[in-house]
C-alpha cells in the first residue's frame, strides 16, 4: 500500500513562497477526535505529559509531573499501526521527507485552540512500527491539558489512553509547587527523564530532599518495591560539586560487559554511573568524562549504530548548537575529569574528540537503522514546526545548503544525479 503523506509526499525544505496557514484554514479532524480531546477523554487517567519511553511488550511509559506519577500504558493491537511503508527519502542523496508539515498548527486545529497554545513536551518511536508518538499540552498553566498523540501516515490521531489497560506508580517527595528556582519552579524538573532497562525504569529528577538531584529505580511490573538514590557530580564548568541540578538525560548501556548509566547534565556535562552503584539510600557520585560545551542543554540522547563502519555511538541532541557524536567503546574506558580546581570552560574528556553533527532539533529519534526523525524549525521554513526525516549517520538534508553540486551541470562527486530515482520505505 501506498503512503498517504500530507501535501503529496513533498521533499523537505521545498521553499513556499506563501503565508504560514494559520490554524482556521486547516482541516479539522473528525469531530470524535476533537469531542475526546474536549471533554478530556483522550487524557485519561494523566494530569500532565512530559517525556515518553517504550518498554518491551508495546508498554508505553509517560512522565506525569503534575500528577507525581509514571503511567505505563499497554498498548494493543489496534492501538499501533505500521509505518513500513510511508516514503522517507532518498538515503544515498540525503533527502529526507516531511512527514507532518506545521505540526504546532494541526496540534491547535486538532485540539480546538492557537498553536502558541501548544507544547509538545516529547517524542519517542514504537520501533516495531515505526510509528511516531509525541506528548502534547493544550495551554500553557497547570491546568494544561495532556494527550499523547501518534502519526499515521501523515495524519495526527489522539491515542484515547482511558481505553488502554494502565498501571502507574508516584514518584515521591516532589517539590512544592511554590517552590521556586532562580527563573523556573522546582517542580518543573521533577521527573527530567525516564529509560526501561532489563526490568526496571529509570527516572530521574529534582526532589524536595536535601540532595535534590534523585534517581528511583522501579521494577516494572510496578509493584511496592522502589529503589531511591541520590546523585552529585564535580562539574569542571562550574568549578563546584552539585547536589542539586539533576540529570536532564540519561541512557543505561553496557560496555564491555559493565552495565552503565551514562548522563548528561544541563551545560553538559557528560557523566558515567556504575549501574551497581545506584542503590537504595546511597548517595553517589557520578565521573564526568566529558564536557561537552558550555550554556547549552541536551535535549535527546540516543545510540545507533553508524550503516557504513558498523561502530556503536552516543549521539547527544542540545538545544543551542550542534549534536554530539561519541563512540560506545570510549565511554567505558574514559578517565574521569579530575575534581577540584578552578573554572574550566572545557571541552575536557570526552568533549575534546567528539564528532558534531549538524542536528539542530527539538525532539530527536530513530525510526530504523538508516533514517531518524526530527521535530523541528529549519531557517527557510521558521513559521512552522515540522516532523521530518533524516538519513544517518551524517543527518544533514541536501536540500537545505547552497554547494557547486546544485548547479545541473555541476561536479557531482557523490553520484547524486545516478542515485536520484531511489526511494526508501519505513521497511
Amino acid at each position: 500500500m501506498k503512503a498517504n503523506l500530507a501535501f503529496g509526499n513533498p521533499a523537505r525544505r521545498d521553499v513556499l513562497r506563501v503565508a504560514a496557514v494559520s490554524a482556521v484554514g486547516l482541516a479539522l479532524p473528525p469531530a470524535a477526535s476533537v469531542s475526546a480531546f474536549a471533554g478530556g477523554g483522550g487524557s485519561g487517567p494523566l494530569r500532565s505529559a512530559g517525556v515518553l519511553a517504550f518498554g518491551p511488550d508495546n508498554v508505553l511509559f509517560v512522565g506525569d509531573i503534575t500528577g507525581a506519577a509514571v503511567h505505563a500504558f499497554a498498548l494493543r493491537a489496534t492501538d499501533v499501526t505500521s509505518q513500513q511503508d510511508v516514503e522517507l527519502g532518498n538515503f544515498h542523496n540525503f533527502e529526507g521527507r516531511d512527514l507532518v508539515r506545521g505540526l504546532d498548527q494541526k496540534l491547535a486545529a486538532l485540539f480546538g485552540t492557537t498553536y502558541d497554545q501548544i507544547v509538545v513536551n516529547d517524542m519517542v518511536v514504537h520501533q516495531p512500527s515505526q510509528q511516531i508518538f509525541i506528548s502534547v499540552e493544550r495551554g500553557r498553566s497547570t491546568d494544561a491539558l495532556p494527550a499523547i498523540v501518534k502519526v499515521n501516515h501523515g495524519e495526527l490521531e489522539v491515542l484515547e489512553l482511558e481505553r488502554i489497560p494502565h498501571s502507574q506508580v508516584g514518584i515521591p517527595n516532589e517539590p512544592d509547587p511554590t517552590a521556586m528556582l532562580e527563573f523556573d519552579t522546582q517542580r518543573s524538573f521533577a521527573i527530567t527523564d525516564v529509560k526501561y532497562y532489563n526490568g526496571e525504569i529509570f527516572v530521574t529528577g529534582v526532589s524536595n530532599q536535601q540532595f535534590a538531584s534523585t534517581l528511583h529505580r522501579i521494577p516494572y511490573p510496578f509493584n511496592a518495591q522502589m529503589a531511591t538514590c541520590t546523585v552529585e557530580i564535580w562539574h569542571p564548568v562550574h568549578g563546584e560539586f552539585e547536589t542539586r541540578a539533576p540529570i536532564i538525560r540519561q541512557l543505561i548501556k553496557e560496555v564491555q560487559g559493565e552495565p552503565y548509566l551514562f548522563a548528561v547534565y544541563g551545560c553538559t556535562p557528560l557523566v558515567r554511573f556504575p549501574l551497581a552503584s545506584l542503590k537504595d539510600g546511597a548517595h553517589v557520585r557520578g565521573d564526568v568524562i566529558g564536557e561537552l560545551g558550555y550554556g547549552a542543554n541536551p535535549i535527546d540522547m540516543l545510540t545507533f549504530t553508524d550503516p557504513f563502519d558498523q561502530k556503536e555511538y552516543l549521539l547527544v541532541t542540545i538545544d543551542t548548537r550542534s549534536a554530539s557524536r561519541i563512540a560506545i567503546l570510549d565511554l567505558g574506558t574514559a578517565k574521569p575529569e579530575p575534581t577540584g580546581g578552578p573554572i574550566d570552560f572545557g571541552p575536557g574528556g570526552l568533549g575534546r574528540t567528539q564528532g558534531l553533527l549538524p542536528i539542530i532539533a527539538e525532539h530527536f529519534a530513530f525510526l530504523n537503522p538508516k533514517w531518524a526523525v526530527e521535530i523541528h524549525r529549519h531557517p527557510k521554513t521558521g513559521y512552522r514546526l515540522d516532523i521530518s526525516s533524516l538519513a544517518a549517520p551524517y543527518f544533514f538534508e541536501r536540500r537545505d545548503g547552497m554547494s557547486e553540486m546544485n548547479w545541473p551541470d555541476g561536479p557531482d562527486p557523490f553520484h547524486y544525479r545516478e542515485h536520484r530515482s531511489e526511494i526508501s520505505r519505513g521497511g
